[in-house]
């Protein structure tokens, strides 16, 4: 538990961002705040000195829970009511002017920020709003082989005859860091596949698709990332472009590198299932089409339920 939160602290991009989206968003003395899984309470006490008029945060972890208790006391927020429990099974005592969640998995909905958002509308006050008000997905061609070579360790090992394993650990999502060298065009290729609005999206199962036309080379798996808007002006990426962030990128792996010519079209399609009974998937797929004529194609489906 503690490692996670040290993570998220000691993120100074992350911290910054939130804090400047609070200040904006709270008007002193007025605004009803609630913190969706709250941690240590940073965040709420971010949204006490703001101003805010009250602080509503919860938490699913216990432990969790009684380190932000000792963290506001510590702090002398006073106005801060933290309660156990995952946020869909709870309610403040009254309406909110706004929520804050900064539930941001490594992959944007991988902490179900986007159920948790859509069920939270029915605490808010007219009017009401959120932090983040918009999060955006971006993918993007992985043409340098540097994280696969990273996580592809299943050659023959001994004599033994790995490729089972191999198949499986291709099937997955990795959060690594993706060197812009290694993306097409330096990263500048890359194309939104999904925009969720907040308050208002619903949407859990969600489909993407992008294409672009390659100079040629070996595409040996595809980038994802996101942008989200905090506030007017306030926006947090984890971009390979932007300043670095403990987030990283995913890194989705092709079982083979796919070998373009110069103007091939290469067409994708990333589907993503966040619902809570689905845990976290996502199914990558796509074609490589050359003179109008598919020349190769992958279809791999993650149902582990988490990224690696």
């Amino acid at each position: 538990m503690i490692e996670s939160q040290r993570r998220l602290l000691g993120d100074r991009v992350r911290n910054a961002a939130f804090a400047a989206a609070i200040a904006k968003a709270i008007q002193p003395g007025r605004t009803r705040v609630a913190d969706l899984g709250t941690g240590t309470g940073f965040l709420a006490i971010l949204c006490e000195r703001a101003g805010a008029k009250s602080v509503w945060a919860c938490d699913l972890d216990p432990g969790v829970v009684k380190l932000a208790k000792r963290t506001c006391a510590d702090n002398g927020a006073k106005k801060v009511k933290l309660v156990h429990g995952h946020s869909t099974n709870l309610a403040p005592p009254e309406a909110v002017d706004l929520i804050v969640s900064e539930t941001l998995g490594h992959f944007a909905g991988e902490e179900h920020m986007l159920e948790s958002l859509a069920d939270a509308q029915r605490w808010m006050a007219p009017g009401g709003r959120t932090i983040p008000t918009r999060v955006e997905q971006f993918l993007c061609p992985v043409t340098g082989d540097a994280v696969q070579r990273g996580i592809d360790s299943f050659a023959d090992h001994q004599g033994v005859n790995l490729g089972a394993a191999r198949r499986i650990a291709l099937s997955n999502g990795y959060v690594r860091t993706v060197a812009p060298a290694d993306l097409l065009e330096g990263g500048r290729a890359a194309q939104r596949i999904d925009r969720m609005d907040f308050p208002g999206d619903t949407q859990s199962r969600r489909r993407g698709t992008a294409a672009w036309t390659l100079p040629g080379g070996a595409v040996h798996g595809l980038a994802l990332w996101w942008e989200a808007d905090l506030w007017e002006g306030i926006m947090l990426s984890t971009s390979p472009l932007a300043p670095e962030t403990h987030w990283e990128q995913i890194y989705l792996p092709l079982q083979q590198p796919l070998a373009a010519k110069a103007g091939d079209r290469l067409e994708v399609e990333l589907r993503l299932d966040t619902r809570f009974e689905a845990g976290c998937t996502a199914h990558w797929s796509g074609r490589l089409v050359r003179g109008g004529k598919a020349v190769a194609s992958f279809a791999q489906d993650n149902r582990t339920g988490a990224m690696l």
